[in-house]
């Protein structure tokens, strides 16, 4: 819905390269510099200026940028919007990070749709960082995450407390341990998620509240994948650090220990997080529904 040439711009102020810009929208380099040249006229003031090979924005620039992308994410919304009123459906993006997403989310998932089986429900499963992003274009209407993020930027709910794991093969030499001393960490093989992680990010802070940081040598592998930390655990490469969610079953099986931490329990708390610009009638109504549902799962276990 927005102008086509206020998308080129956009485009082209992310890039910073206007023949990047056109291979990304499919137009020329004189086409996107036609457009530009439009919006220049349009408004009476140059928006780039030349910079190496590529451009620069000007401070009118600058500021079209920023109330561009406001009007980029009203747009969607309203497109969203308007494709809900086809056929009674409701049409919701959804973003998880990955333990949340994998082993946690689907239960509720199920369970909602089943009630509810005219809303059509997207979701996409990425790091902390990635949803964030994704929330704040307007590409998600909500996030369920467990990484830190800046509460001052988002609207946010708590949903479940999570608690992390050390944990090692079962019949490696390091299950042998009693207790993980965080001073010693970087004894250890470590098999971690990629920074920007969620679980990345809590287990360095939980380290940097002890004075305590994770030497580069000791990782001997990040990886974007929980199944796959876990099979190179399973295979003795290493410790990890992971969600109890995500090791419950090789936890009940017996292919991995979990070693509990000297200074106590590492708990995250996995949050809902939206934006003001977000579908507020189906936030509020999901949220309610896996609170709903969390407190009948939880009474079922302590019965």
């Amino acid at each position: 819905m927005l102008d086509f040439r206020l998308v080129t711009f956009l485009t082209a102020a992310r890039e910073g390269n206007f023949t990047k810009a056109g291979e990304l929208l499919g137009l020329t380099q004189p086409a996107v510099t036609q457009h530009i040249h439009h919006l220049e006229e349009l408004f009476g003031a140059q928006l780039f200026e030349k910079s190496g090979r590529g451009v620069q924005l000007t401070q009118a620039g600058e500021f079209l940028q920023h109330e561009g992308e406001i009007l980029a994410v009203h747009s969607r919304q309203i497109r969203k919007e308007l494709l809900n009123f086809e056929g009674g459906r409701r049409f919701f993006s959804l973003g998880a990070t990955l333990t949340v997403g994998e082993f946690l989310l689907p239960q509720y998932l199920a369970r909602y749709k089943r009630g509810h089986e005219k809303r059509e429900l997207n979701v996409t499963i990425e790091n902390t960082l990635r949803c964030l992003e994704l929330l704040q274009k307007g590409k998600i209407d909500l996030a369920v995450i467990e990484g830190p993020f800046d509460s001052s930027r988002f609207l946010h709910e708590p949903f479940l407390f999570d608690e992390l794991l050390f944990v090692t093969a079962s019949d490696g030499p390091w299950a042998r341990e009693s207790v993980i001393h965080e001073e010693n960490i970087n004894t250890y093989p470590l098999v971690l998620r990629e920074r920007g992680s969620g679980t990345r990010e809590h287990f360095e802070q939980f380290l940097g509240r002890l004075g305590l940081h994770i030497d580069e040598g000791s990782v001997v592998m990040e990886v974007g994948s929980l199944s796959a930390i876990k099979v190179l655990c399973e295979s003795g490469l290493g410790c990890s650090v992971m969600s109890r969610h995500a090791v419950e079953r090789e936890l009940l099986l017996g292919s991995l220990s979990a070693i509990p931490f000297s200074s106590g329990t590492l708990e995250r708390q996995i949050t809902f997080v939206y934006t003001e610009h977000s579908p507020m009638p189906f936030v509020g109504e999901f949220i309610g529904f896996c609170r709903d549902m969390h407190a009948e799962l939880t009474e079922a276990t302590f019965d």
